[in-house]
This record gives C-alpha cells, sequence and structure tokens, in this order.
C-alpha cells in the first residue's frame, strides 16, 4: 500500500457529511459534482485504510464511491494518494484524494471551507482495462487558458476494443467545470483479423493531435510507438479560447501537423 503526500495541509476542524448520488458521464469518465464535508484530507485516507469495516464504509461515502460502498468496504484500498494543488489562487491549495480498489479507481477533489473541508466533485473509473500503475495517471494538473486546468482519465472497452478518455476541468465558483473532452486511446482488434488499430490523441499548445497506426494483434504495443509507426503525418485540429463559454472550442479544420507530437 502506498502513500504519498506532496503537501503539508494545516489543522482541519471536525465536520462530517452525506454525499449525494447523482452521477454525469463523460465518455468512460464518471463525475459526482454533489459536496460532502470532511473533516480533513488526512483523516479520509486513514479512514479508508483503517482495519474497521465501518470506519472505511464511512470514508468511501465521504469520498463518494458510495454506489459501490458494500463491495469495496471488505478490503483496504491497494493503492491511496493524497495531493495538494492549487486550482484557482497561488494562496489556496485543493486536496486530491485517490485511491484504487478492486479495478475501480476515484479521485475525490475537495476545497478548505469554513468548517474544515468540502468536497466538491469525485471521480470514477472501472479501470480494469488499465495496468496497476494507472493511479499516478488518473488526475494530474496541467496549465492553460483557464489557469490550472485538472485532467482527469478513465478507460473502458469490451471484447477487441480498448479507449480512455480525457477530460479538462477548471475550478470557477467552486465548481469544476469541462473545458475539453476526447478520446485520448483507442484501440480495435476485430475478431477473424490478425492486427489492429490504434489511435492516439493529445492536446497540446491548443491543437488535438491525432496519430494512427495498425500492429499485428499478438505485439504488445507501447502507445508511444503509435505516434512514431503511423503510416500518415499526424492530423492537428486547432483549437481556441472561448472565455465567455469558459472552454476550448475548434477553430479550424484537421490539417497535417507541422511537428510530431511529444513523445
Amino acid at each position: 500500500m502506498r502513500i504519498t503526500v506532496l503537501l503539508v495541509a494545516w489543522s482541519c476542524v471536525i465536520a462530517s457529511g452525506q454525499p449525494g448520488n447523482e452521477w454525469e458521464r463523460i465518455g468512460d469518465l464518471r463525475i459526482n459534482r454533489v459536496h460532502a464535508t470532511w473533516k480533513s484530507p488526512e483523516s479520509l485516507v486513514a479512514d479508508l485504510q483503517s482495519t474497521d469495516r465501518a470506519a472505511r464504509l464511512d470514508a468511501l461515502r465521504l469520498a463518494g464511491a458510495e454506489s459501490n460502498e458494500g463491495y469495496l468496504a471488505e478490503v483496504a484500498p491497494n493503492e491511496v494518494e493524497l495531493r495538494y494543488a492549487s486550482l484557482d489562487a497561488p494562496q489556496t491549495k485543493q486536496a486530491i484524494v485517490l485511491f484504487e480498489s478492486l479495478s475501480y479507481v476515484y479521485a475525490a477533489v475537495a476545497v478548505p471551507s469554513l468548517d474544515g473541508w468540502e468536497r466538491i466533485a469525485v471521480f470514477e473509473c472501472w479501470c480494469k482495462y488499465e495496468g496497476s500503475t494507472f493511479l499516478d495517471d488518473v488526475v494530474r494538473v496541467e496549465y492553460g487558458h483557464a489557469g490550472a486546468e485538472l485532467v482527469a482519465r478513465a478507460s473502458g472497452g469490451g471484447t477487441g476494443i480498448y479507449r480512455q478518455t480525457e477530460a479538462r476541468f477548471a475550478l470557477r465558483n467552486e465548481r469544476l467545470e469541462p473545458l475539453l473532452s476526447f478520446t485520448r486511446r483507442e484501440r480495435s482488434c476485430p475478431a477473424g483479423t490478425d492486427s489492429c488499430s490504434y489511435q492516439l490523441r493529445s492536446f497540446v499548445g491548443g491543437e488535438l493531435i491525432e496519430a494512427k497506426a495498425t500492429f499485428g494483434n499478438q505485439v504488445t504495443v507501447d502507445w508511444d510507438l503509435v505516434s512514431l509507426r503511423n503510416s500518415k503525418p499526424p492530423a492537428c485540429t486547432p483549437y481556441k479560447w472561448d472565455a465567455v463559454n469558459f472552454k476550448y472550442t475548434p477553430s479550424g479544420p484537421a490539417h497535417p501537423c507541422k511537428y510530431e507530437p511529444p513523445k
């Protein structure tokens, strides 16, 4: 079990809350914006790892995993991470609690409040198609036109199919607003064929970059190879920042990229 604390938090007063169950879906990513009050991020992490089932059950509810609480409460999470990031102003820190259990990954985001901490959103991924290191890639913070942008990823698929959704959010008035979403990775291995098609997309410098490639279905493919082994130059679709609607919107047709996507 692993705990990563990136920044030490200040003390929080005791509070309690009851999370709701109103899920939205963006591709394979699920998000719940119902609020819940935490005593502190550290106490939530401790309760998620508690040897007491009742404590774990309460922590799962506060973290936003109540739809699977009975299933997940039987064992402590395999991994837990606590991160802190500045999503709106340098002097304010938000907490992100991530944990993985039985192929489910959750990332709960909370802001400091007068009574402790307020959970403002939780992301869910049924990540059975991902490797064990995916927890490090579920949520990250990058910087763009909206300032600090929260990048969330989740995967799904079926027989011969795998895909991964990427969605970008920014904090506005203590609400995570969606800025852009797309299918980041896609693999299709049709039955009866000996090849698989791959598509890899990334959002860099205001452009959505797309590369395609085909490999034998018996080959273990590093996704970095898709941008190197494609049969055509990557395609770039320009986007602009729409400040009025607070999101990225396409600003032109796709065209061959003038440079290789970052590796």
